[in-house]
């Protein structure tokens, strides 16, 4: 019998949680409604009351699948998603959803779009189709003109999309339970971030919502995206509990793996705060900051077989200034890089600003050259 390798294991794992999660989320979903029929067309010149009157009629109804036919869809404002309502496409190519306006806002938002507040929405997909934003032009840069901007999320796919040309992060969500991430393209994700500005990124997820906080980002494509391509960040940091909650509770169960982030204008994948995280298996080049940047705090944390090819710095580390003292955030420690391949990188192969507030740090076999 043959045993399998622990990267092969991890690679299973990872896949099985994924066929668990999808095969749970369609299930939940098995009554569809056809867009076309409630007023959601390609004709229509602004497609979000038709949308929002459906999502919201399905909800009430008890849930299920919307199915949006061929064709370009025009969105001028924000749809508002509800619990057991899924959205699905007939392919990237074929459904596309246009953001088209010159304010900022995000298409689809949750229950809870700010701090303190805790109404997750529940058993939602999203797959087979395409976010164009490309044709927003807000007058002023600010963080939340996403295409996805929810917060938190029980039991959710996010699958087979293309999000592109948004102005703040492309998907940006919040406080994660059994939330699978899977064959997500972004392309200039943050197209109008600036250096010093937040979020404008390709992925990014806010932590210390739920005590187990499980997600997997896996086979996801990021490019040339802002400020990072795919990022995490303890929300604690801009100082608000959930729900009363503080200091915020402190998830564990995250993986990041197999994905490829490249050409992006900063770092490729970025860890602002997290705890019990993993992330192998990834190829990220051609960044014009760092393959792999930490900052504020990090704590077991695995960083495996990855590469890191032809960015400024292959890998670097630089806790903030503010790493203690912030709802109990700490800082450095536990912090494993093993087996990845760091090549061709300008300015540093692995950069670790303060090494000494790091407290077991260990790097075992990197093949570190060129650099």
């Amino acid at each position: 019998m043959r045993i399998l390798s622990s990267k092969n294991r991890r690679r299973f794992f990872a896949l099985f949680v994924c066929y668990v999660l999808c095969s749970f989320v369609m299930w939940a979903q098995g009554v569809q409604f056809y867009a076309c029929d409630y007023g959601v067309t390609p004709q229509n010149p602004d497609n979000t009351p038709a949308l929002q009157a459906l999502v919201d009629s399905v909800h009430a109804n008890g849930g299920g699948l919307i199915q949006l036919s061929t064709g370009s869809y025009t969105f001028k404002g924000t749809v508002k998603w509800r619990s057991g309502v899924a959205l699905e496409g007939v392919s990237v190519q074929g459904t596309v959803l246009r953001m088209v306006g010159d304010t900022n806002w995000s298409l689809f938002i949750g229950e809870s779009t700010a701090q303190g507040v805790f109404a997750p929405i529940e058993s939602v997909r999203f797959c087979h189709f395409t976010v164009d934003a490309y044709d927003m032009k807000p007058k002023n840069y600010i963080t939340n003109c996403k295409a996805f901007n929810i917060r938190p999320i029980t039991d959710a796919v996010f699958d087979d999309l293309v999000l592109k040309g948004t102005p703040a992060t492309s998907l940006g969500i919040d406080f994660l339970n059994r939330v699978l991430i899977n064959n997500v393209r972004v392309i200039d994700g943050g197209r109008l971030w600036s250096p010093g500005k937040g979020g404008g990124s390709g992925i990014g997820i806010g932590l210390r919502g739920y005590e187990d906080e499980n997600f997997i980002i896996t086979n996801c494509v990021c490019v040339g995206c802002g400020n990072n391509g795919i990022f995490v960040e303890d929300q604690a940091r801009f100082g608000n509990g959930i729900n009363g909650r503080s200091p915020m509770m402190e998830g564990k169960g995250q993986i990041i793996s197999n994905n490829i982030v490249k050409n992006g204008r900063n770092h490729g994948i970025s860890i602002q705060g997290a705890r019990h995280i993993s992330i192998t298996d990834n190829v990220v080049y051609s960044n014009a900051g760092a393959g792999f940047y930490g900052n504020f705090y990090m704590s077991d944390v695995l960083v495996s077989q990855n590469q890191f090819i032809d960015n400024r710095y292959g890998i670097y580390i630089s806790p903030a200034s503010n790493v203690s003292g912030t709802n109990g955030v700490g800082g450095f420690d536990d912090i494993t890089f093993m087996g990845n391949v760091v090549r061709r990188n300008s300015d540093a192969g692995m950069l670790f600003t303060t090494p000494d507030t790091i407290t077991r740090l260990s790097l075992i076999s990197n093949l570190v050259e060129g650099s």
